[in-house]
């Protein structure tokens, strides 16, 4: 009796170590928050928040440093679209200069993120320009390599950038998805999760305005 006791009290206390086992490794896997100030160039505060347009998210490392961005926001633009990428407000699908599927061999570090192109021509292009034409690459043009859309619209979960079998035209612009089986479930209703997809309504696809050369 005294052994069966012994055993049950056994179970119950390794069923609340694997528990809080579990639970230490969701907290691991959240990703600690990294991302630059647009204006400063010191690391953001999490806290020190502004929601612009879009319902884009900017961060900035002091109570300041919002004052100097909305007295030029259009200064700090590309700042701004390094820290989306910083935050996974975005996501990059493809190289930004040829619009090539990203080879994850020809990969650079970005801030507090990496960016990557499809190969070495693209990288040589990238690593030859200076700091500010750098930003221009990767960030000018938005929509040829990069998307606001994060999540799977038929699963939830987060979109498989890498696989290009992945992704489905819908009204003429992309959908990206976890995996090769979701193109299939949405074509079969895509009324079904268009209510998913509300930046594909707008025409930089809720993302921050392509600028004109020179602009």
């Amino acid at each position: 009796m005294g052994s069966r006791i012994a055993l049950a009290s056994l179970a119950v206390v390794l069923l609340a170590s694997s528990g809080a086992l579990i639970a230490d490794d969701a907290k691991s896997e959240k990703k600690e928050f990294a991302a630059t100030c647009p204006v400063s160039g010191h690391p953001a505060d999490e806290s020190s928040v502004k929601t612009t347009e879009k319902d884009l998210k900017v961060y900035f490392c002091c109570d300041k440093c919002p004052a100097a961005f909305e007295k030029d926001a259009a200064k700090f633009d590309m700042q701004v679209r390094q820290q989306l990428l910083e935050t996974e407000q975005m996501v990059q699908v493809a190289c930004p200069i040829s619009g090539k599927p990203v080879n994850e061999k020809v990969m650079v570090e970005v801030g507090e993120a990496k960016a990557g192109f499809c190969c070495e021509k693209c990288l040589a292009k990238y690593e030859k320009a200076s700091d500010d034409e750098k930003l221009a690459i990767l960030f000018k043009n938005l929509p040829k390599g990069f998307t606001r859309q994060t999540m799977c619209p038929v699963s939830g979960k987060p979109i498989a950038a890498a696989n290009p079998k992945a992704v489905a035209e819908f009204e003429g612009k992309k959908v990206y998805f976890c995996c090769e089986n979701c193109p299939k479930a949405f074509a079969a209703d895509p009324a079904k999760f268009k209510d998913k997809l509300p930046h594909l309504a707008d025409k930089d696809q809720g993302l921050p305005a392509t600028k004109k050369d020179g602009g």
